[in-house]
């Protein structure tokens, strides 16, 4: 039987098992595992009010901060693959474990480090040697962004819409309100570690920088997004850019870009200002404690305003290159439905574009779909049209269309924060 162990009962783990729920055929036995009972329950008692209980559903406890716990599950359950849909901090211990028991792998996101800021993949990818040699396989990074955006430019190239691709530009949006005053799109301690990142990006094919997204004068361009509206759209730093630069090297010049609000800014800079988005441990009550995740415990979370979401997200790449020696520009994006997210998994429409990726991409290393290749690979490494195909089967239909020519403003370059 096709058996899997899920960590992570957050709110892409939650939508992430209710897609899993309608797929009894290649999801047979599903393995929770999380450190809560009460996001357990939550969970599988809303997959059964839904009637999608048919599979076999089984929970567990799990530290995942501790390597032994992991392969002491491991050895109970022997699952084909785990899925890790938990804080990307124990990716390395998650995928050491499954090294040591003989298990496959998939996680959404870039390793990151507690008492560090920033993301990388680099000692994800060293493990490849060993993963081959055990004929084991791990899929880093399949979310939606990174995940689905690495795929879309994969796509161009092995289907060869592109002779050459010359600009990546990745537009993130999310124009849904809900009833509360602030909170960021996902986990608050990993959405806001990432927003106060200093921004990279990728021009003449080498790496630039330009400032922060709390400054005042950070880089941003008004765009109208098929269905979610015109947004402020503002120059960031995003890990699907250090895969896509080592992948295609060629390519002279890739930006990630995300939609806030100013009162949503002015939040943001507030709290940095005031130290809430620190992550070095201060003195409190005889204590020592990171301000960032006290802000995380006092923020609200998607379980207080999933019922309340109403509006679309649009994420997707323009893309700029040539095609039999002439210029092609094209768009090739997804559209998701806050309220239909909830009324399908109880979910929001940020949790159910990061999920279904990883499910489809579970569910073609399960039935086969993607030929096992042992090692660990990127996104954008792997076979892009099924993926795609599969992913619009499963709830995420995409669109692709010829602009006539870049956006205005994405025509720029830019040294620091000025056009050139």
């Amino acid at each position: 039987m096709n058996k899997v162990l899920v960590i992570g009962a957050g709110n892409v783990g939650g939508v992430a098992l209710h897609k899993m729920a309608m797929m009894p055929d290649v999801f047979e036995v599903i393995n929770l595992a999380s450190r809560t009972r009460h996001a357990r329950n939550r969970i599988i008692e809303s997959i059964s009010k839904k009637g999608l209980a048919t599979c076999h559903f089984r929970s567990c406890f799990v530290d995942v901060s501790e390597y032994k716990p992991i392969t002491h599950l491991l050895d109970i359950v022997k699952p084909m693959i785990v899925i890790n849909l938990g804080p990307p901090f124990w990716n390395l211990n998650i995928m050491r474990a499954c090294l040591a028991c003989g298990v496959n792998y998939l996680d959404t996101a870039c390793h990151e480090y507690p008492d560090k800021l920033g993301f990388t993949n680099r000692e994800q990818l060293a493990m490849h040697n060993k993963f081959k040699e055990k004929g084991l396989m791990a899929q880093l990074q399949i979310g939606f962004d990174p995940g689905v955006t690495n795929v879309m430019v994969a796509y161009c190239l092995q289907e060869k819409i592109f002779d050459e691709i010359e600009s990546v530009d990745i537009l993130d949006c999310n124009a849904g309100k809900k009833n509360a005053v602030w909170a960021p799109n996902f986990d608050p301690e990993i959405n806001l570690r990432e927003l106060i990142l200093e921004i990279h990006a990728i021009h003449d094919g080498k790496w630039t920088k330009h400032g922060q997204l709390i400054d005042r004068d950070a880089i941003h361009f008004d765009f109208k997004y098929p269905q979610a509206g015109t947004a402020d759209t503002y120059l960031m730093y995003h890990e699907e850019l250090e895969s896509l630069h080592r992948s295609f090297p060629l390519i002279k010049r890739m930006r990630f870009w995300m939609t806030f609000s100013e009162e949503y800014l002015w939040y943001l800079r507030v709290l940095h200002n005031l130290g809430f988005t620190g992550i070095e441990p201060v003195d409190f009550q005889s204590q020592k404690i990171q301000p960032i995740q006290f802000l995380k415990s006092m923020l609200p979370k998607g379980e207080d305003f999933n019922s309340s979401y109403k509006g679309k997200t649009c994420i997707g790449c323009i893309i700029h290159g040539r095609k039999n020696g002439k210029e092609l520009v094209k768009y090739i994006y997804q559209v998701c439905d806050h309220e239909k997210a909830f009324a399908e998994t109880n979910g929001n429409a940020i949790g159910y574009t990061t999920a279904v990726p990883t499910v489809t991409a579970a569910e073609l290393i399960l039935n086969g779909t993607w030929p096992h290749e042992p090692g660990v690979h990127v996104p954008e490494s792997r076979p892009a049209k099924v993926f795609l195909k599969a992913l619009a089967k499963n709830g995420l239909p995409w669109t692709m269309k010829t602009l006539r020519e870049m956006p205005e403003f994405l025509k720029q370059n830019f040294r620091g924060k000025r056009a050139v």
